[in-house]
């Protein structure tokens, strides 16, 4: 018996040991994971901010070709900013992200909407107050350190805004 309760001990202290290490490494890629989730959604946000610029594309009367490649590229960061944001929810469970997924997938149906659709120019001149206030809201998360700061509040005006485009 006294040579059995060290060697329960050793076992003991190895498995902890083990377990440990691999609760750490776990730790580890999670924050090595939210890191690039968080990035992927910063490139999307920065690809979305320039939205604004589609008025400067109506006004110089350019072709609807070119408006819809425009749109294609929106449509594209749109998902890809729902993606990145509800996989951050996924692992967070904050819900500010979630809302931003769902703000994200707003963009997304309305862009690709309008880009499909006959006449996009009569949509985007519709909307094209209401995209200009996205797109300084989407500055504005970049100024303030990007989607890892996010504010419940700016996400909130980001949703009421997303509300507003009719398509």
């Amino acid at each position: 018996m006294g040579r059995v309760a060290p060697l329960i001990i050793a076992v003991l202290l190895v498995v902890t040991a083990y377990t440990g290490y691999g609760y750490h490494q776990r730790e580890a890629e999670l924050g090595a994971t939210m890191n690039g989730l968080l990035e992927v959604s910063d490139m999307a946000i920065f690809c979305l901010e320039d939205s604004g610029s589609l008025g400067i594309l109506l006004e110089s009367n350019v072709s609807d070709d070119i408006l819809r490649e425009r749109l294609g590229r929106y449509t594209s960061c749109s998902m890809m900013l729902r993606k990145a944001s509800f996989s951050i929810y996924l692992a967070n469970n904050e819900e500010r992200y979630r809302n931003l997924s769902l703000v994200a997938a707003d963009l997304e149906v309305y862009f690709h909407a309008t880009m499909n659709s006959r006449n996009p120019r009569k949509l985007l001149s519709e909307n094209m107050e209401t995209i200009d206030e996205i797109s300084k809201e989407l500055g504005a998360i970049l100024q303030g350190g990007g989607a890892k700061n996010l504010s419940d509040e700016r996400v909130g005006r980001l949703f009421n805004l997303t509300e507003n485009l009719s398509g």
